[in-house]
């Protein structure tokens, strides 16, 4: 499905090139992950939604996981100067819809926000961890 937001940037539902992606995340400063890597990611994915501006790719979302019990939410970026746009927020719309519709009850739906981001996806109902209840969560790279 594609829409267009604002009159200037189309939102696809869909698998953008795993290369474009792979750039899009080096221009961000994210970990660096290869095309071949990238594109079966993107394959074994749920759900992924994202941004073309002008033919390039300038935002991408996805979620990832068993598509009823657990979701985790993957890859949310929007490229420097694009942000402040509600790109963002009408990626992790379309997120959330597609997992309302496929969660389970006592499904649970996890994520990692960027360092001072945390705000963004507490209007989703995201908790901050560590709190009352829950530890901080852990998490592990690789190479």
């Amino acid at each position: 499905m594609r829409i267009m937001h604002n009159d200037k940037y189309e939102i696809i539902e869909g698998m953008p090139p795993a290369e474009e992606v792979v750039k899009l995340r080096s221009l961000e400063g994210w970990r660096g992950v290869n095309e071949e890597s990238m594109e079966k990611g993107l394959a074994n994915s749920l759900y992924v939604v994202f941004v073309v501006w002008h033919k390039e790719l300038i935002g991408t979302a996805r979620v990832v996981g068993d598509g009823r019990t657990c979701f985790y939410i993957q890859d949310v970026i929007v490229k420097a100067g694009h942000r402040k746009l509600g790109l963002g927020t009408v990626m992790m719309k379309k997120i959330m819809n597609y997992i309302c519709q496929n969660a389970c009850s006592g499904a649970v739906v996890g994520l990692m926000a960027t360092k001072g981001k945390e705000g963004f996806y507490e209007k989703f109902g995201f908790w901050k961890r560590p709190n009352e209840k829950f530890g901080s969560g852990m998490v592990q790279f690789w190479g």
